[in-house]
């Protein structure tokens, strides 16, 4: 008994079909099919498919090497050159990235890595390759074509081989295989052998004349062989001990055939030639006895070619088929079509989803009940029907042309006539009461009730009533679209009315009851929500854009069917739609790519139900097929995103991780791949390079980034990309790019630019000041000229007149009595005329000063004496630095600042003491005079002068004549200061030779000096 319940709980486990109804065994036909051939310029034919860590497919192909993106297939050379005589015969994807490729011309062996191809250094095979493998602990196997096969492994850079010595049978080698257990295992035209993990022989496990068997392993570790006798376990689970008794499979009875593949789901897939590609739906280890289910995929069904090589299923659960012709994808779809189901009716099937949880689908010929979890059955044989609705007894109603026709439990229970409408039934429904109500759009609306037809509301308003789709909501009422623009509640004597929305082009609506009373309506203008009173609507410019042609509430949120989608928002996503008036993105679309044969029927009236057991039926252009909401093919898997190749400065990079390109580089082109199967133009992808763009840049389905203008730096490129299901890779891939600068980019050119200008700058800033020096110097030098003529003028004229004339007088009062008054009186004119001329003299000698440097201190300690303070007051005379030689009009004109501001203060000022300070430096002369009086009022400062005076114009303009500049300020304490400062080059005397050479350089440049 005990034995017998052990059995029993294997064959639950094991045996598929015991599972709950509604898992629908998938059959080939459930799959979405892509291929690539040669009008894709797909390279053929493809011998092996592997799959590396980065995410793209390596393909050993006719026409070379290549990888696939999903988009692109990109030829890889063997070390930048092309062998078209050399062609690869095996590929092996290795977990450490390594991506192994033996050629079949010269037997030798290729690694790529970091974006290049290399040759191995390890020496040829003895013969062509024909499969790779790698073992537990990372070493790799090859399977050489020779007659008396060899294996081979890698070794410390060597092939270790193993043949007939080791005890592999002298044979034509087929497959190769590492077991769970870490086992090596071989299969051969008459044999299969096994090399225990660690062992240095091999044992024949299974001998089979002319089996040609290939081996393969379930995900329960099991290695299989299938041969000309069938598909069958030869372990169990883990590689180790017997297998379950069972009949084999009768799969491909063929002498070739390619390398058999079990997928995630245990689905048995085995590359036949010439006869397509085989599948075992769900293979078990109890043999044909628990799943029959064996089919097939021709050329005949699309499939590339008959001549299949190699299945392979990638990390996001597609099937990939190697062919003659090309490459082949298969998809698990979440949307099902069903063989039955491929008629439809002329204006679309009529789908009703009954109360127990069945679904009736009325095609162009036939009735179709679907029971929960069930297939499809044809209950009646008729010519298009045109509605089908639930009585409240359960019993399903269809109309036809001339009769209706009462279904129950599938069978046909009652038919009767009815009236002539003068076009087809719309739709139909029934009401509380259990009439029976039916919409023929331009041919009214009718009532069955007590076994007699009424014609209902004759067109009562006169205003478009066309009565076309119809239901019964939540609350028994009858709910009709009354004409193109508005509903009609049937629940009283009267109708009552609620406005539809009005799209661009009004069309028939779809209406969907509510559990909880309300109605939906979708159509041409978007999606209504009758709700008691208040209508809430999103506008179909807010959703996918299209007509809305079925609505069906479920657990996970409400389903709508647009012409190129079927969508599921989320119920509180759709709540904040209505209040918003803007359709939510939808955490769900499905469209061709998930199985979507064609687009949902655009005259059905619901092209969207729900049966009892949860799966979703849709009507479409080309029939009716189902999904199951809660097995969804999903990967849920980040789209891998990889950095194909950048070229810049006439160079290409092959994959790159960090680059440095060539100086003066301006310029880039990024090819990059985005690494997901399932469906590679729905992936989002955005990019950026850091360093030169502000923001992440959507290319849309564009897979290449390109930039000009760049500057040298350093700059990072990072693309990352979403799939289709929302889920993101952040990280992405990223690629440090460097670009140095040239000669003429560098920082050093830049200084030297920037020390050129400034050189430039310095030179014209100095000549501009030699200008200015010179015009100066000139200036003194006219006027120390024009006082010498002055003075020689003074003194040969007017003084020696003016003495002459004093002498005559002398003479005449000479002969005048001494004591008399009026020579008193010439004595005295004389003795003024005497002055007069003294002063004059004076004049004329300080007008005819030499040019010897003059004494700035004596000048102004001179001014100081002769300023006539009244009572007298100390005048202070202060040198500061190492007294230098002042220009003899320099020294005159500050003499005569001195003078002008001792006056001032003597009459203004209030002072007790003057200080005048002379600074001597290298860059200035700088003379300060600073009384303790009064001060200056502020607003004169301010000025600079007081309103009608011109003492201190006076004094800034003589300042200005020498090249200097005068500032009036009011001392912390108490006091005036008055500062004048000249650069050292105006002030000094003994710059006269820098004078001259500055005039000479003017000279130089053409320009000579202001005279």
């Amino acid at each position: 008994m005990r034995s017998i319940m052990a059995v029993l709980i294997a064959v639950l486990t094991l045996h598929p079909a015991m599972a709950p109804a509604a898992e629908q065994v998938r059959r080939l036909t459930h799959y979405t099919h892509q291929r690539w051939t040669e009008e894709a310029e797909a390279p053929a034919p493809v011998s092996a498919i592997a799959q590396g860590r980065d995410g793209y497919l390596w393909l050993a192909t006719g026409m070379g090497l290549f990888r696939f993106d999903g988009i692109t297939f990109e030829p890889i050379a063997l070390d930048g050159r092309a062998d078209q005589d050399d062609l690869p015969s095996a590929i092996l994807a290795a977990r450490n990235g390594d991506i192994w490729v033996s050629f079949a011309g010269s037997r030798r062996f290729a690694v790529y890595r970091d974006g290049s191809l290399r040759p191995s250094a390890m020496p040829p095979a003895p013969d062509r390759v024909v499969s790779m493998a790698e073992g537990r602990d990372g070493a790799v196997w090859a399977l050489t074509a020779r007659f008396d096969a060899q294996v081979l492994r890698v070794h410390n850079g060597h092939w270790e081989a193993f043949d007939s010595r080791q005890g592999l049978p002298r044979d034509d080698a087929l497959s190769l295989l590492t077991s769970a257990d870490g086992a090596v295992w071989v299969s051969l035209t008459n044999a299969v052998a096994r090399l225990p993990l660690g062992g240095r022989r091999f044992e024949v496990v299974r001998a089979t004349p002319r089996a040609n068997g290939m081996l393969s392993q379930d995900f329960q570790g099991r290695v299989w062989l299938s041969e000309r006798g069938g598909s069958y376990p030869l372990t169990g689970p883990g590689g180790r001990g017997r297998p379950a008794p069972g009949p084999p499979y009768r799969t491909d009875g063929a002498q070739i055939r390619g390398a058999p593949l079990f997928d995630r789901g245990g689905n048995l897939w085995i590359a036949t030639r010439y006869d397509g590609v085989q599948r075992v739906a769900a293979a078990s280890a109890w043999g044909s006895r628990a799943q029959p289910l064996i089919e097939a995929r021709h050329g005949r069904d699309g499939l590339s070619s008959d001549l299949t090589n190699q299945v392979f299923e990638d990390r996001e659960g597609n099937i990939w088929v190697g062919s003659e012709k090309g490459l082949d994808k298969l998809r698990p779809a979440t949307l099902r079509s069903e063989p039955l189901l491929a008629r439809p009716a002329a204006f679309g099937d009529k789908l009703l989803s009954a109360s127990d949880g069945s679904v009736y689908i009325g095609e162009a010929d036939a009735i179709y009940r679907v029971p929960p979890g069930g297939e499809p059955r044809a209950i009646l044989r008729s010519h298009e029907p045109q509605s089908l609705c639930e009585a409240p007894d359960g019993a399903v109603w269809v109309a036809f042309a001339t009769r209706i026709v009462v279904l129950r439990d599938g069978r046909t229970i009652r038919t009767f006539s009815r009236p002539d409408t003068d076009s087809i039934v719309y739709d139909c429904a029934f009401d509380l009461r259990g009439d029976y109500w039916i919409s023929a759009a331009a041919g009214g609306l009718l009532r069955y009730s007590g076994g007699r037809w009424s014609t209902m509301f004759q067109q009562p308003d006169g205003e478009g009533f066309h009565p076309m789709t119809m239901v019964r909501d939540a609350r028994g009422r009858v709910v009709v679209q009354w004409s193109l623009r508005r509903l009609a509640w049937l629940d009283g004597p009267a109708p009552r009315f609620s406005p539809l929305a009005q799209g661009r082009d009004p069309t028939a609506v779809t209406l969907y009851p509510t559990a909880d009373g309300e109605v939906l309506a979708g159509g041409a203008f978007g999606l209504s929500r009758y709700k008691d009173e208040r209508v809430d609507t999103i506008a179909s410019d807010k959703g996918p854009g299209g007509r809305i042609s079925g609505v069906v509430q479920t657990e996970g949120g409400t389903w709508l069917a647009y012409p190129r989608a079927l969508v599921r928002i989320a119920a509180p996503d759709l709540e904040r739609g209505f209040a918003s008036r803007a359709l939510p993105p939808p955490n769900l679309s499905l469209g061709f790519g998930d199985g979507l044969t064609s687009r949902p029927h655009s005259h059905s009236q619901r092209t969207l139900v729900q049966g009892g057991d949860g799966r979703l039926w849709v009507a479409t252009e080309t029939g009716t097929m189902w999904m199951d909401p809660r097995r969804i093919t999903r990967t849920n898997l980040p789209p891998g995103v990889a950095v194909r190749s950048v070229v810049g400065g006439g160079r290409l990079v092959r994959d790159p991780t960090a680059l440095r390109l060539v100086k003066g580089t301006s310029s880039l082109e990024i090819d990059y791949a985005v690494l997901s199967f399932a469906d590679p133009r729905q992936v989002s992808v955005r990019y950026r390079l850091e360093g030169f763009d502000k923001d992440w840049i959507d290319p849309g389905p564009r897979r290449q980034a390109f930039y000009t203008n760049l500057k040298p730096g350093k700059y990072r490129f990072q693309v990352i990309a979403a799939s289709n299901e929302g889920v993101w890779n952040r990280e992405g891939a990223t690629v440090a790019i460097e670009i140095p600068p040239t000669f003429l980019q560098s920082p050093w050119f830049i200084a030297l630019c920037v020390l050129a200008a400034a050189t430039l700058l310095w030179l014209f800033y100095r000549l501009r000041l030699a200008q200015m020096e010179q015009r100066i110097h000139v200036g003194h030098e006219a006027r120390l000229s024009e006082r010498e003529r002055i003075a020689r003028e003074l003194h040969d004229t007017l003084l020696q007149s003016v003495q002459g004339l004093v002498l005559r007088f002398q003479s005449v009062a000479n002969k005048m009595p001494p004591d008399t008054k009026s020579r008193e009186l010439l004595e005295s004119a004389l003795k003024r005329a005497d002055d007069v001329i003294i002063d004059g003299r004076n004049r004329v000698r300080d007008l005819r000063m030499a040019e010897s440097p003059g004494d700035l201190a004596a000048i102004l300690e001179e001014r100081g004496a002769a300023a006539g303070f009244d009572p007298p007051i100390p005048v202070h005379v202060v040198t500061e630095g190492a007294s230098r030689a002042v220009h003899p009009l320099v020294a005159a004109e500050l003499g005569r600042i001195a003078g002008e501001a001792l006056f001032n203060i003597a009459r203004h000022a209030k002072a007790q003491t003057v200080d005048m300070t002379i600074h001597f430096t290298d860059q200035q002369l700088t003379v300060r005079i600073c009384d303790d009086g009064v001060g200056i009022p502020a607003d004169v400062v301010a000025r600079g002068h007081k309103p009608g005076h011109f003492g201190l114009v006076g004094l800034r303009e003589r300042a200005q004549r020498i090249g200097g500049r005068l500032s009036i300020a009011n001392c912390a304490g108490a006091g005036a200061e008055i500062t004048v400062k000249i650069p050292a080059k105006l002030a000094y005397a003994d710059k006269a030779s820098a004078r001259s050479r500055l005039s000479s350089l003017l000279r130089l440049f053409g320009r000579s000096p202001v005279v």
